[in-house]
C-alpha cells in the first residue's frame, strides 16, 4: 500500500536472516572488545524481522475504540506530510 501511495514498485529483494544475524554477531564478536560501536549488531537484524503489524480489536472490545481514519487514508496522510516537510 506504501509503495502504491509513493508511486514506486515494493521492494523484491529478500535476503534469509542467518547470514546477516551471523554478521551481526561477528560484528559485535570483534567489535565490542575493541570498544567500538558496531556497525551492525543482533538486536539490529531483529528489530527488521518482527512483525510490527497493530490491531486495535482489543482496544475496540475494552475501550470502545474505533479508528476514524482507515489504513489507506492514513498512509495518504503520513505520505502527504513527509513531501511536505521534504523528507520525500
Amino acid at each position: 500500500m506504501i509503495a502504491s501511495e509513493l508511486g514506486t514498485e515494493s521492494p523484491r529483494l529478500t535476503l534469509p536472516v542467518w547470514p546477516v544475524w551471523l554478521a551481526g554477531a561477528l560484528c559485535e564478536l570483534v567489535c565490542v572488545p575493541l570498544r567500538v560501536e558496531p556497525p551492525l549488531y543482533r538486536r539490529r537484524v531483529e528489530f527488521f524481522t518482527k512483525s510490527r503489524a497493530f490491531d486495535a480489536s482489543r482496544a475496540g472490545r475494552e475501550l470502545g475504540f474505533s479508528p476514524h481514519v482507515e489504513l489507506e487514508e492514513g498512509i495518504h496522510r503520513t505520505a502527504v506530510w513527509y513531501r511536505e516537510q521534504g523528507l520525500l
